[in-house]
């Protein structure tokens, strides 16, 4: 069984980092384009992209670490660094991403919304950079993570 969680905990990283690196290079690439009512459409679907792949992923990866975590029955005192720096940031990762990335996403999503309403064109919005900067903190993190847990500190 502990194959299993495993797979959905690889799985899972690989969606969740993937589907970041992705939306975010794209992002970047159409933050010079902003103002259009085509771009602000792309960057709402963007955020439906995000909505649909990175959470649900990331959410499996804390649900599989949890099961092979449990299935592993280390003692708090005999558990490896790495194996409780994995479960503490790795799990404020998860949650980071889950909760930041969607409070900044909501409030994009309103605030382009209220500007196609008014009519009104954008060149650059700061809500789009705290959008990327939330995505590009949450790989930072994962990645932290892989590391120091790739590489049993």
């Amino acid at each position: 069984m502990f194959k299993f969680w495993l797979f959905l905990h690889f799985t899972g990283i690989s969606i969740w980092v993937g589907a970041l690196l992705a939306v975010t290079f794209i992002l970047l690439m159409m933050r010079k384009n902003l103002g259009s009512k085509e771009s602000s459409t792309i960057v709402k679907k963007m955020t439906r992209v995000v909505n649909m792949l990175v959470h649900p992923s990331a959410f499996f990866v804390l649900i599989s670490g949890v099961f092979m975590i449990i299935s592993m029955n280390f003692g708090d005192a005999s558990k490896p660094f790495h194996l409780n720096f994995m479960e503490r940031f790795g799990g404020g990762a998860i949650l980071f991403t889950i909760l930041a990335i969607s409070i900044v996403g909501r409030k994009l999503v309103k605030k382009l919304n209220a500007q196609e309403k008014d009519g009104h064109v954008i060149k650059h919005s700061s809500s789009l950079s705290n959008y990327i900067a939330m995505m590009l903190t949450s790989i930072a993190c994962v990645l932290a993570t892989i590391f120091i847990v790739s590489f049993r500190f």
